[in-house]
């Protein structure tokens, strides 16, 4: 059987999820860009999330409008979101999870009760103020953080992401790249609002969660 396109050797996996989704449909609303449910339709259609597309094809053939189906879909869209956050932590249960810095503080806090939880600070040059417990116990340098990575069966960074691009730090890129990563490898994007300076683009080969 053919692969998909999605699954194509050498291509990188597509890096959608609800909450981008939810942006998305947000903005068209809030640039008077969607008129009707239909139009919201067409983009979730074309974003590729078959769930919500069922969900609002249904409330546009009921003739909800605008307003109510966008907050329909919103709530719909925030609990796959939180299940798919339960899914990610259940997954990780018991397993060697590498956290490359920066992180939120709040990461560590979810992953460390579950996980067996390894620190990677890449740029052993930035230390990362609140972070400081768990930087005095990372692993530093990015040829250390690469053979650790060996090693680890996820790795959970922070990341900015423009349309279906990905950027990370460029000291984060390092530890990233595909060639160096074991094979089954999760990788677990934390979305930050803003793009950095330092910022690159990143081409994953491995499928991407979001948290």
């Amino acid at each position: 059987m053919a692969e998909s396109p999605d699954k194509a050797p050498g291509k990188p996996a597509p890096v959608k999820d609800e909450v981008g989704l939810l942006e998305i449909l947000s903005l068209l609303i809030e640039t008077e860009k969607a008129k009707t449910p239909a139009y919201l339709l067409k983009y979730a259609t074309q974003y590729g999330a078959p769930e919500a597309e069922e969900r609002l094809r249904v409330l546009e053939a009921e003739n909800v409008p605008l307003d109510l189906a966008f907050d329909a879909i919103s709530v719909h869209l925030r609990l796959m979101a939180h299940k798919r956050n339960s899914g990610i932590l259940t997954a990780c249960r018991g397993q060697k999870v590498g956290l490359i810095l920066p992180l939120p503080p709040h990461l560590p806090e979810l992953f460390l009760p579950v996980s067996e939880v390894t620190f990677l600070q890449p740029d052993q040059n930035i230390t990362y103020g609140s972070m400081h417990e768990y930087t005095d116990q990372a692993i530093k340098g990015a040829r250390a953080c690469r053979a650790k990575a060996q090693e680890l069966q996820a790795l959970v960074f922070e990341a900015f992401r423009e349309g279906g691009n990905l950027f990370v730090d460029v000291s984060v890129a390092e530890v990233l790249e595909p060639k160096m990563l074991p094979a089954g490898v999760r990788l677990i994007a934390h979305l930050r609002p803003h793009q950095n300076p330092r910022d690159v683009q990143i081409h994953p080969t491995a499928e991407v969660s979001f948290l």
